[in-house]
């Protein structure tokens, strides 16, 4: 059975017609007839009552009707879908962040993608490494940026992008604005929120013992933290990264100096679409200050 004489049995069917679905088809009414004539013959029985002005189907006719149908719509939508496999894809552009990252750093990367491929759609997600990772498994996400320390599956591949240190966030009117720099002596008495999005500063500061830290922990993003810090319930330390602004101010912190590096990661073997492709090429041709 082929494919062809499922179609001209269809139009057979709409037009009721031999010379009508014939011309429809594009075929001579001999040729048209003949592979009517041998679909019958495959199914071992009349799909039609031939008659001077009309054409009826048969009980089998009418059986084999919406089978003969599915098997149009499957073939067309098969080869609607290879089509589009064999069209180059621009695809979308699908970042992860863990809690507390700015995209600031990768703003110039993003914004050439966009240039080239102007109909790409950016979309970000923010988790833990650990449910990035997941989502890159799931082809929810593309890539995604973590920090350099966190556990990661072999088949990641990583790329180290640039680091960031610890700033002091503080109201404008706090005394440690007036400082040039903060270190960790000036926070005797002040209560530091703490939490994910805070990029693990604070964890690092009280682990060098430095000093004491009256900590109070949050849940929420770097924006909610800078409205907790204005609304007088603390301070922070956040990624120099992160933009600060009115009525919050940020100094230096220097003593101890707080770091972390932030990597580029995306699965090994995993094909990318072209917007997501060039999107890691540039972060790693890129020179991060």
């Amino acid at each position: 059975m082929e494919l062809t004489q499922v179609r001209y049995f269809l139009a057979l069917c709409r037009s009721r017609n031999f010379t009508r679905a014939a011309e429809e088809c594009n075929v001579t009414q001999p040729a048209f007839s003949r592979a009517i004539q041998r679909l019958e013959e495959e199914l071992g029985g009349a799909l039609l009552h031939r008659e001077r002005n009309d054409t009826q189907l048969t009980a089998l006719g009418r059986e084999m009707r919406p089978h003969f149908q599915a098997m149009v719509e499957a073939a067309e939508a098969a080869q609607a879908l290879a089509a589009a496999y064999r069209v180059p894809r621009t695809g979308n552009l699908r970042i992860g962040l863990t809690p507390g990252l700015s995209t600031t750093p990768i703003a110039g990367a993003i914004a050439e993608v966009l240039r080239v491929f102007p109909s790409a759609e950016l979309h970000f997600s923010e988790s833990s490494a650990p449910g990035l990772v997941e989502s890159m498994l799931a082809d929810a996400l593309d890539c995604a940026l973590v920090p350099e320390e966190s556990l990661l599956l072999e088949r990641v591949n990583r790329w180290p992008l640039y680091s960031e240190t610890a700033i002091l966030v503080c109201p404008v009117a706090h005394r440690l604005a007036r400082q040039n720099s903060c270190a960790a002596t000036d926070l005797e008495g002040e209560t530091l929120l703490v939490g994910d999005s805070c990029g693990g500063f604070g964890k690092m500061l009280e682990a060098s013992g430095k000093t004491q830290l009256r900590l109070q922990h949050c849940r929420g993003s770097a924006a909610q933290i800078c409205e907790l810090v204005a609304a007088g319930l603390g301070i922070a330390l956040l990624s120099n990264r992160l933009p600060i602004a009115a009525p919050l101010t940020s100094r230096p912190f220097t003593d101890p100096e707080l770091v972390r590096r932030i990597q580029l990661t995306a699965l090994a073997g995993r094909p990318l679409a072209p917007a997501a492709a060039s999107f890691v090429r540039l972060c790693r041709a890129q020179l991060f200050s």
